[in-house]
């Protein structure tokens, strides 16, 4: 694949609640306290994927 493709493939991700989980530049989920969140990634070219997380203890 060639080097000008590859930029242009970046994936942001977010949570829905950072009190319960946060997500890392790279899609790590990190629990924060027990709770249900969602974590979503975006793609530039404006489609987007979520995923429900629940903590527990």
């Amino acid at each position: 694949m060639e080097q000008t493709a590859l930029r242009y493939r970046k994936i942001k991700y977010e949570s829905s609640d950072t009190g319960i989980a946060t997500v890392t530049a790279k899609g790590k989920i990190q629990a924060v306290k027990e709770g249900k969140c969602y974590v979503y990634a975006y793609a530039q070219n404006g489609l987007y994927s979520r995923v429900k997380v629940t903590v527990v203890k």
